[in-house]
């Protein structure tokens, strides 16, 4: 009995250790920069990335509307950096500024994604 559970817990052991190590390069590691149209004008973004996931996410340049660019620029890239993609909700009552912003940040990822042959 101990010898089965002794294999049991040595089968599991080693599952865990390949799953772990099995973390597929998605982006190249570097800054890249992206552009969109927003609601009033362009939004140009910064997003650094390491191999597996984005690290960071800055506007450089925008048009917005202060008010409503200030809460998607503060919701957005916490929720795509979190997301580890673009694909996120938008802020409610700011869906063309939050649009233009994912849409920068999309074009930004595009140039860092790594290719697949």
């Amino acid at each position: 009995m101990k010898k089965i559970i002794g294999l049991a817990l040595s089968i599991i052991l080693v599952t865990g250790l390949l799953a772990c190590d099995s973390k597929n390069i998605i982006y190249k590691e570097g800054i890249y920069e992206g552009n969109a149209e927003g609601h009033i004008g362009p939004i140009k973004v910064q997003v650094e990335t390491d191999p597996y996931e984005i690290k960071n996410i800055k506007v450089l340049e925008q048009e917005e509307t202060p008010v409503i660019a200030e809460i998607v620029y503060e919701k957005i890239p916490p929720r795509v950096i979190k997301a580890n993609s673009p694909v996120v909700e938008v802020v409610a009552g700011a869906t063309y500024t939050s649009n233009g912003l994912l849409k920068a940040i999309k074009n930004a990822l595009d140039k860092a994604k790594v290719k697949k042959p």
